[in-house]
């Protein structure tokens, strides 16, 4: 059986809820359980997640994945195995090159950080080691995947991680947390939106008629126009970003 994992880190805008299936704000209000889900994405967030979690460490995300208890909305029962996870999105700040999944005072994940390997490993491992159709594990965080600082990162990830699709982004990403907090909970929708921005606060000036209707800024996925994308040591789409 196949999972789609959102993980929030550090110092991201809002807690992801744990429930991760987009709410249809269409429909009237109902226990959490029973409320409507949405199987297209809204701009409030983005469809095709299951699970939420938020991580403070790339260690501390490695365990939760690691020991993850199939909740009751996933098909299924017992502990999520080994090779289920088949799309996953890391959410933290980043640069070009570089993902802060540590804290912004933390050692960030960099094509060079030897001392981490044994956690994206173990991360590694709960995504199917699968050519034909790879899982797809998404570097949620700005600029990460600009220029050539970002293609190192990437493509030594992509070793770490073989027969999987490592995407991240060569633009800034954009979260708003108070458009995307879910009616009447604490917990924030996932998603991150793809933007043309690429300069701090170019994004914020340029908000107004980019959010709603998501023409201009659509959910980053690995399909979308600024994402750079890896396959086993090789740059696969967007290797000019």
């Amino acid at each position: 059986m196949s999972v789609a994992v959102w993980a929030n880190g550090p110092d991201t805008p809002g807690i992801v809820c744990a429930d991760a299936r987009l709410t249809d704000r269409s429909v009237t209000p109902l226990p959490f359980r029973a409320r409507g889900i949405s199987a297209v994405d809204q701009d409030h967030g983005q469809s095709g997640w299951q699970i939420g979690l938020n991580f403070t460490t790339l260690n501390d995300l490695a365990n939760q994945l690691s020991t993850m208890v199939r909740p009751g909305w996933v098909a299924g029962t017992g502990t999520i195995g080994r090779g289920e996870i088949r799309q996953l999105a890391i959410h933290s700040h980043g640069n070009a090159g570089i993902l802060l999944v540590n804290g912004r005072d933390g050692t960030p994940l960099s094509a060079s950080s030897s001392g981490m390997h044994g956690d994206l490993h173990r991360i590694g491992l709960m995504t199917p080691d699968d050519r034909a159709n790879p899982a797809v594990i998404l570097l949620v965080g700005c600029l990460a995947g600009r220029g050539p600082e970002g293609t190192a990162l990437l493509t030594a990830l992509s070793r770490v991680w073989p027969n999987r699709l490592v995407v991240a982004f060569a633009t800034l990403g954009y979260v708003a947390g108070g458009a995307m907090k879910r009616n009447g909970e604490f917990c924030t929708e996932p998603g991150m939106r793809d933007t043309d921005a690429v300069n701090p606060g170019e994004a914020d000036r340029t908000l107004p008629g980019h959010w709603t209707g998501r023409a201009a800024w659509p959910w980053a996925s690995e399909a979308s126009t600024h994402a750079k994308v890896a396959l086993n040591g090789a740059i696969t789409r967007g290797a000019t970003l």
